[in-house]
């Protein structure tokens, strides 16, 4: 028993080292498989601003106007964007170019902050799993599985490998932190004796990481919702303790005043309505305290009687003062991505805008088996053990947690970057209790029979026993492999280079379609020309092409955005006199008809029509030449969205569609097929354009520029 209490800290040493090992090494893939490149669409304005604040410091990063976007308007950055990032990334670099000296550019750091940041995730998960489980006999085996299933679980590598420079690839980090430093405030960690150094520094660390959430991404907003929500719980549940009381009032004042340094355009943390949750506890615990001091003066009766009259004047107050607030301008109104979790549909109907978006589409419920496995499973008996069996703050913080998480990801594909944390942590809680639960287990035997039975009752005992570890050992072993799995084919893969079905020899086959046509642009194209597209290129053409552009990937102007749309959806005169109001030189479309390729324009079609026909165009001034655009004019008559002999006539006629299909046939011959909608095309009306003019289109023709005519050419 000495030996085994003797080894059990160096293995664990050992067995954590080996997690923050594999959470690094298997995010490379990416990196192995092509070279040092950032992922997918938004990074590359992250990689930008990092690259701007890198060259030219602070103070120029913090005045920087950029009017090479969203032409004529420009960009005002730094209120436009959460800036701890890029700042993460500069400090990496300098790092270890003066400390480390190791000479690594801006790529670099950034290509490699998912991984760096995924280790210290991964240290921070496993203190998690200590607190939330108050066991000692158990405690250490859940931190090292919630460590182990953090580190791999597919739902976290998605936005954290090699190249996935993205809000989320520092943020989760963030956020784990500030809920482990959160339940440590609590006194999860120490539940003999009240270390008041503790109780101080714990609440200050865990305000501090939720300011370098809200620094880095808008995902605060859960954070400032939770940790009230599970305060408010304890006072119900009547768990509520003087550590849990004194730490919410300084990690909510310290928290709250920190986030009013991130400087949004939209305003103070105050101001906002997702704050009110938290000043709402805050009064609360304020009015408890104060409450407990008058009672010690009071007799019963009269204390029974003081709380009526404090809740109805608590309840007042807030009925009264709320529209006043609102009113004045005191507080902002419920943002629209805050009533989509409330109400899925608000967003398609309110704002097609956001609801365009694919990671804001409701969860399909084979993604949450994607992207944590097994997990779903044993949740279950998660909420049994945390709830039924041994609740304890740190248990209930993590159902909370998970509860709250799970909704929000079955409403928004996204959010299952929140859950993911959760879900790691309750499966590690679920393993160590059930193993704990069954290595207790004790055999009955009467006493007369308990000689003949004794060995018989251990034999079943490890029978049952071993039985269960094998069990387990299989689910976290498939976990493993479906997770490292996700991490090599499924998330390694950049969209900006794409992964053919591979050549004859087996060799694989990368298409750079997209780098072509951004490199033709760059050196073949007026420096300041001025390319239209639909906004979910806008950073790769601003950045990597080197081009002025009217749209970027940020749901800031739904009338600029509307107008893109209304040059595709509509016929090539008014398309072309559009172009030519706004000063378009160059159009660009993404087309999978000849490649096979599925994530083309003509695919997403429907939101550039519900988007431009939401503004009505053809209603405001000086737009007397708009045509209604009506989604149900592109549906055929027998209402089918279809591209090929049998599509609408306003499908036909639009510019999307000629843009996508424009001389097909050289391709196929007479019948010219998309190849991704399996459809013949009616070339007839692909190939009539007299106002552009095609200039390049990419070796697979997935990226097709054209051109916007002089009036003089026709």
């Amino acid at each position: 028993m000495r030996f085994v209490k003797k080894v059990q800290k160096p293995l664990m040493i050992i067995t954590l080292v080996s997690i923050l090992a594999l959470a690094f090494f298997c995010r490379l893939m990416s990196n192995i498989r092509y070279e040092t490149v950032i992922h997918e669409f938004d990074p590359y304005f992250q990689y930008k601003t990092a690259i701007y604040l890198n060259d030219y410091g602070n103070e120029e990063f913090s005045d920087w106007m950029d009017d090479r976007t969203w032409y004529p308007l420009s960009r005002v950055i730094l209120p436009t964007m959460y800036p701890g990032l890029q700042y993460t990334a500069t400090f990496f670099v300098k790092v270890c170019q003066y400390v480390l000296h190791l000479p690594i550019t801006i790529l670099q750091a950034c290509s490699y902050m998912g991984p760096v940041m995924s280790v210290i995730g991964t240290l921070f998960s496993f203190d998690f799993g200590l607190m939330i489980d108050d066991s000692d006999d158990s405690k250490f085996l859940t931190g090292l599985l919630s460590a182990l299933l953090f580190s791999i679980i597919p739902g976290f590598i998605q936005r954290s490998v090699a190249g996935s420079y993205d809000n989320e690839s520092n943020s989760i980090t963030a956020m784990v932190a500030g809920f482990d430093l959160w339940l440590r405030a609590c006194g999860c960690a120490d539940k003999k004796q009240i270390n008041t150094s503790i109780n101080t520094i714990s609440p200050i660390l865990a305000a501090i990481a939720f300011f370098y959430m809200g620094f880095s991404w808008g995902g605060f907003a859960f954070i400032l919702c939770l940790v009230p929500l599970h305060v408010f719980v304890c006072f119900l549940s009547g768990s509520l303790t003087k550590q849990i009381k004194a730490a919410f009032m300084i990690w909510m004042p310290v928290g709250y005043t920190l986030m009013n340094l991130v400087w949004r355009e939209y305003g103070f943390v105050f101001k906002q309505s997702i704050a009110l949750p938290g000043i709402g506890v805050f009064f609360l615990l304020a009015g408890l305290e104060l409450l407990e001091n008058i009672n010690k003066l009071l007799t019963p009766t009269s204390q029974i009687a003081l709380k009526k009259y404090i809740i109805l004047l608590f309840s007042s107050l807030i009925v009264l003062a709320l529209p006043v607030f609102y009113k004045v301008g005191l507080l902002s109104k419920i943002t629209g991505r805050f009533l989509s979790f409330i109400s899925p549909t608000h967003a398609k109907s309110h704002n097609p805008l956001v609801a365009s978006v694919s990671e804001h589409q409701p969860t399909i419920w084979s993604n949450f088996y994607f992207n944590t496995w097994f997990l779903p499973v044993v949740l279950p008996i998660g909420f049994y053990f945390g709830l039924l069996v041994k609740p304890s703050t740190g248990s209930v913080f993590m159902i909370i947690y998970l509860t709250t998480t799970t909704w929000f990801s079955a409403v928004m594909s996204r959010m299952i970057l929140l859950a993911s944390p959760a879900a790691a942590a309750c499966g590690g809680y679920v393993i160590s209790k059930v193993l704990q639960a069954l290595t207790s287990i004790k055999v009955k035997n009467s006493q007369a029979e308990q000689k003949k039975y004794d060995y018989m009752s251990s034999k079943m005992k490890l029978i049952i026993l071993s039985s269960a570890v094998a069990l387990i050992s299989s689910f976290i072993f498939s976990f493993t492999q479906h997770s490292l799995w996700c991490a090599k084919y499924v998330y390694s893969q950049p969209s900006i280079v794409i992964l053919g079905s591979g050549s004859v020899d087996g060799e694989p086959t990368y298409i750079d379609d997209f780098r072509e046509v951004y490199a033709w642009l760059e050196h073949n194209t007026h420096k300041n020309a001025r390319v239209g597209f639909w906004w979910d290129y806008g950073y790769q053409v601003n950045q990597v092409g080197d081009k002025q552009i009217y749209v970027d990937n940020m749901t800031r102007s739904p009338y600029w955005i509307g107008l893109m749309g209304a040059i595709l959806s509509s016929p090539e005169p008014i398309s072309w006199r559009i172009c030519k109001d706004i000063g378009v030189d160059y159009m660009l479309v993404l087309s999978g008809a000849a490649s096979g390729y599925n994530g083309d324009d003509i695919g997403k079609f429907m939101w550039p029509i519900r988007i431009s026909g939401n503004n009505h165009f053809e209603l405001r001034q000086g737009y007397e030449y708009f045509r209604s655009i009506k989604e149900r004019s592109y549906y055929n008559e027998d209402h089918e969205y279809r591209v090929d002999q049998r599509a609408s006539h306003a499908m036909k006629n639009s510019m999307m569609y000629k843009f996508i299909y424009h001389k097909l046939d050289e391709q196929f011959g007479q019948d010219a097929k998309d190849m991704v909608r399996n459809s013949t095309i009616d070339m007839k009306y692909a190939n009539k354009m007299d106002l552009f003019q095609e200039v390049y289109s990419s070796e697979r023709l997935i990226v097709r520029v054209y051109k916007v005519k002089d009036a003089t050419n026709f």
